[in-house]
């Protein structure tokens, strides 16, 4: 198992009253987890790739919730690239433009491997054409975003 599934930082405590427990992702769970995961997509007449858990970096903590011995489910943190721009002036959205291919390989250098840029509906008109030739597209009309700091 890599490293990076496996943190060396405690899970929150448990059980709690609803006799839940709350543990790190460990090897022998994959199979459960899927099988979960298939129902999951089955019920919501979805498709969607499994994550790959124990290879890809980017689910860097992966929090198990068993009950009674028995796994039902668990929660992913998946580390995601933001990008926003500031700025007042177009020619400084056409200096991006160029250096668009200088950029993206400094982020993946950095550690990237998406970025995601969250529009305000007011500013969609104006930044949609830029993002596009940014290389950006919408992800889904099928998905809403939403929001917390932690």
């Amino acid at each position: 198992m890599s490293e990076h599934v496996h943190p060396h930082a405690a899970p929150p405590a448990g059980p709690l009253s609803d006799g839940y427990t709350v543990r790190l992702l460990q090897a022998g769970d994959e199979a459960e987890l899927r099988a979960i995961h298939a129902r999951q997509l089955r019920a919501a007449g979805i498709s969607f790739a499994w994550p790959e858990l124990f290879t890809d970096r980017r689910y860097y903590r992966v929090y198990v919730l068993e009950r009674d011995g028995r796994i039902e489910g668990c929660l992913v943190a998946h580390a995601t690239t933001e990008v926003f721009v500031i700025a007042d002036r177009p020619r400084v959205l056409r200096a991006l433009l160029r250096r668009r291919e200088t950029l993206a390989a400094a982020l993946r250098e950095a550690g990237a491997d998406e970025l995601h840029a969250f529009v305000p509906r007011t500013m969609l008109g104006r930044m949609r054409h830029f993002l596009g030739r940014m290389g950006m597209r919408r992800s889904s009309d099928r998905f809403l975003t939403f929001y917390r700091e932690l």
